[in-house]
């Protein structure tokens, strides 16, 4: 029993984190129509930045610095890249977030070497025990804050001009822009929301357990991609969803492998993208996307 708690605590940490990152996609996919393979070097940028401030100014002003560095790199690489290519075919855009995120992660990488950076936040290694639950403070306070950013994010969704400009150019973008709605507005800020949440994510689980900032943590991005698309690339809410569903199966698998023999070795690694497989044989479009009908 005890083991089943500590899992599901950890699957909604975890989760939570997963679908800050996943909304990161949504929010891009959303805006532009491009799937955006570029959040792993935003990821990796933000959180790097966050370090260096971090050991000279302390852990406020590094996550700051991160948060803005992420944002500011995603929006040279919408304005600079995307904007400016002499194709705006989504499929070629989406291969050219792949070579953005080549290029930007081999080079932090080469900065960071072989250390491993450490984040110096102040929680540091504690852990916090509720009841029969055990796990560390940072993810508690992760759970937490990707709470308030996903509620602020929905709220910004919902109610302000941003997000009603948002969801009028997804539906038809020749339309918005007759009715005012500057479309180039909408697409760099998405990108930034985006390159942010990437972040976000990124500082949390760059903190205890894990030792600290190497770039292999840009990979976890990839590893958040199938939660928007299991929710379904266009919709909000299902990211969030999908977000909870993959960090449930992936710590459920982590904590149960070691039981279901050999074959289950490193089951972890590839629960989400077994998750992906399965939904997508179910329902290809995604869990909470609308079907698509098209008149013949």
């Amino acid at each position: 029993m005890d083991s089943l708690l500590n899992a599901l605590a950890s699957g909604l940490s975890l989760g939570a984190l997963y679908a800050v990152m996943a909304l990161g996609f949504v929010v891009i996919y959303r805006a532009t129509g491009v799937l955006n393979f570029a959040h792993g070097a935003f990821l990796l940028v933000g959180v790097y930045v966050a370090s260096i401030v971090s050991e000279k100014h302390g852990y406020p002003a590094g996550v700051l610095a991160g948060l803005l560095a992420g944002a500011v790199v995603a929006v040279i690489a919408e304005t600079v890249f995307l904007r400016h290519s002499r194709t705006q075919d989504h499929v070629t855009l989406t291969i050219l977030t792949l070579g953005l995120n080549l290029l930007v992660v081999t080079e932090v990488s080469r900065r960071i070497g072989t250390e491993t950076l450490p984040l110096r936040d102040p929680v540091g290694n504690e852990v916090v025990q509720l009841g029969a639950i055990t796990m560390p403070t940072v993810r508690l306070i992760a759970l937490v804050v990707a709470m308030v950013a996903i509620a602020a994010f929905l709220l910004l969704f919902r109610y302000t001009n941003w997000g009603l400009s948002m969801r009028v150019s997804n539906q038809d973008g020749e339309v918005a822009a007759l009715m005012g709605v500057r479309l180039s507005v909408v697409s760099w800020t998405s990108w930034a929301i985006g390159g942010a949440l990437a972040v976000l994510s990124g500082l949390f689980l760059a903190s205890f357990p894990t030792p600290g900032v190497t770039p292999a943590l840009a990979d976890t991005a990839f590893r958040a991609f199938p939660a928007a698309v299991i929710g379904g690339l266009g919709s909000v809410g299902g990211a969030l969803v999908g977000g909870v569903m993959l960090g449930m199966v992936e710590a459920f698998a982590a904590t149960y492998e070691g039981s279901l023999g050999s074959w289950a070795h490193n089951l972890s690694g590839i629960s989400a993208w077994v998750l992906l497989l399965v939904v997508l044989l179910l329902r290809p479009q995604g869990l909470f996307s609308a079907r698509q009908v098209q008149r013949v």
